[in-house]
């Protein structure tokens, strides 16, 4: 089915992209948060409930400071591990991917995965929070999560 060797090939499996999984210009990330939230009910189910540290999660976009599509991930994302949370997932923490951004191994600086918008033609590095970096921030601080903004 695959070529030999290949990591599809290793897996022993296919990949499938469906219609409306994908917002934004990056093809790095899809938006499937009731995926996210079957993986935490499987990770539960699966493994006896063990403790999960959500370290990289996170959209990519190719740049800018409104940044609405990434919004919208982490409130759906957010959301469907809440729901796994309240069905007895045993999540402990969740992170952003990332922080500010960063060099990517398969796109170099083209694929934006910062709260932060690093200007790498500066000097400085300098650093401008996006809409998300705001919006994560209130999140956080406020413990409430709102769906329809």
């Amino acid at each position: 089915m695959f070529e030999t060797p290949s990591t599809d090939d290793d897996l022993g499996v296919a990949t499938y992209f469906g219609e409306g999984w994908q917002i934004g210009e990056s093809n790095a990330t899809m938006f499937v948060p009731k995926g996210f939230y079957y993986l935490l009910t499987k990770i539960r189910n699966d493994y006896h409930n063990p403790p999960v540290l959500v370290t990289e999660n996170g959209f990519a976009t190719r740049g800018g400071l409104r940044d609405d599509d990434r919004v919208t991930y982490y409130r759906y994302y957010i959301s469907a591990m809440l729901d796994a949370i309240a069905e007895g997932s045993d999540i402990r923490a969740y992170t952003a991917w990332s922080m500010m951004d960063n060099f990517e191994w398969a796109a170099g600086y083209t694929e934006r995965f910062g709260l932060y918008e690093v200007d790498f033609s500066s000097p400085n590095r300098t650093r401008t929070p996006r809409k998300s970096a705001f919006i994560y921030k209130q999140i956080v601080r406020t413990r409430e999560l709102e769906l329809g903004l």
